[in-house]
């Protein structure tokens, strides 16, 4: 597990950024971004091995083969969902819970195939090889997914390349939280008129508004196909894309918080933690086999992901293992299965017994709770997705330690980071900065009336 030191919270010169990133390439001239500070040397390191091995066995046509044929799978498996769901209403619609929850299961498969969306954002000049079906993603990836492939690589090159522990984000002023530009906006449709009106928005965070605006107009067509279905009685878009696609964008966002839950600013092995449900111990272990079924992997793929973003991630999946292997034996201070969490309530953690049968149950519907609540805000609620990172991890500290307790890990924390004065001296703290700031008040407030 890697430890808090506080050459984390330093800010030591830099090797020169590693540019070859398609995705970089593309959105380096951004303002803001803080070229400098982006990767440690171990993890630089990585980023040069991992490019050698992975083009000894693939080429940048492979990629872009792999591309095409998960967009094809996605189609066609909504295609096939379709006919099912047609055949089946039309004919059995009294069973229609029966036959409504493995269609719902292949859903959630299937949706995992526009995947392929997501990677459009670290491969904008050349995604599969075809120009016309690159271009095809980026005017229908928002109704086909409910992602913008415009917004979406604003976001996410920002994530890839500055402020990448969740706790360095607190800070950014790079990143935006999901309030200010969300991942998906079937619950906020309007926002997107928003961002298309404001000129000044879209040149500052190089969104192309053209594109964006047919992107638009697809998605509003979708939406007026959702309601019309729904008004004669059928809901193949509600039931079996709409709400899989939302599960698929919750299950990512929340993997993503897991992997990232360290200090680290820059790409290392603390800010990208690296994880294996097979080898994780205890409750941990649940959450990260459950999200790592539903969200393509995401746990076990995203912290390698960082290293080269074009690799498409199945093959990272295939041999995530053996890349496990190498990063434990040859770097130091990696983060392996381990949050933040871990590390700030050890003292409370390390008094639990072994979970039983009855733990893990619970532990499983807790980690569905979680990822409803990631759903919640990947839509634009204003908290963060790792609120409930502790019950996941162990929910039975709740039980065994006092409210107090678990308070002065919180506030010992944010008071080795500082926290008091770095928001005195913000001039625009984001939502998860205020946010913060007001839970740590509370707790001080609550510990100088009952110290543990």
């Amino acid at each position: 597990m890697s430890k808090l030191s506080e050459s984390k919270l330093s800010e030591p010169k830099q090797p020169s950024v590693y540019k070859d990133f398609d995705d970089y390439q593309d959105f380096q001239s951004h303002q803001r971004l803080n070229k400098q500070e982006m990767f440690d040397e171990q993890f630089m390191d990585f980023m040069k091995w991992f490019k050698k091995d992975i083009h000894s066995r693939y080429s940048r046509k492979d990629f872009q083969a792999i591309e095409r044929k998960d967009l094809a799978q996605f189609i066609a498996g909504y295609l096939a969902l379709l006919v099912c769901y047609l055949y089946l209403h039309a004919n059995f619609p009294q069973y229609a819970f029966g036959w409504g929850i493995p269609l719902f299961i292949a859903a959630l498969f299937v949706v995992q195939k526009g995947e392929v969306m997501h990677m459009r954002a670290h491969s904008p000049s050349n995604l599969t090889g075809v120009g016309w079906i690159d271009t095809s993603v980026d005017r229908f990836g928002l109704p086909l997914t409910g992602i913008s492939p415009a917004l979406f690589k604003r976001r996410h090159c920002a994530a890839h390349y500055n402020d990448i522990g969740n706790v360095s984000r607190i800070f950014s002023e790079v990143w935006l939280t999901f309030d200010q530009i969300p991942v998906n906006y079937f619950v906020r449709p309007w926002i997107l008129l928003k961002f298309l009106r404001d000129r000044q928005f879209c040149q500052q965070e190089m969104i192309n508004r053209r594109k964006l605006a047919i992107e638009i107009i697809g998605f509003y067509a979708y939406i007026a196909a959702l309601v019309t279905e729904l008004f004669h009685g059928s809901y193949f878009l509600l039931a079996f894309h709409l709400i899989p696609l939302n599960v698929l964008a919750g299950v990512q966002i929340l993997s993503a918080v897991i992997v990232h839950s360290g200090i680290d600013r820059r790409n290392s092995f603390e800010s990208n933690g690296i994880f294996d449900y097979r080898t994780c111990q205890g409750l941990f272990k649940v959450p990260l086999w459950l999200y790592s079924v539903l969200g393509n992997g995401g746990i076990i793929n995203h912290g390698i992901h960082h290293a080269y973003p074009q690799v498409p991630l199945d093959l990272i999946n295939q041999d995530y293992q053996r890349l496990n292997r190498h990063i434990l034996e040859r770097y130091t201070n990696v983060r392996y299965n381990s949050v933040l969490s871990m590390v700030m309530h050890k003292n409370l953690l390390d008094r639990l017994p072994p979970p039983n049968l009855f733990d893990y149950i619970v532990t499983f519907f807790l980690s569905i709770l979680a990822l409803v609540a990631a759903m919640i805000t990947v839509a634009g609620a204003p908290f963060p997705p790792n609120m409930l990172e502790l019950l996941l991890v162990d929910y039975r500290v709740l039980r065994s330690s006092t409210k107090a307790e678990r308070y002065a890990n919180v506030v010992a924390f944010w008071d080795r980071l500082n926290l008091e004065e770095r928001y005195r001296q913000a001039s625009n703290p984001n939502t998860y900065f205020r946010w913060v700031y007001r839970r740590y008040q509370y707790r001080k407030d609550y510990l100088a009336k009952h110290a543990p």
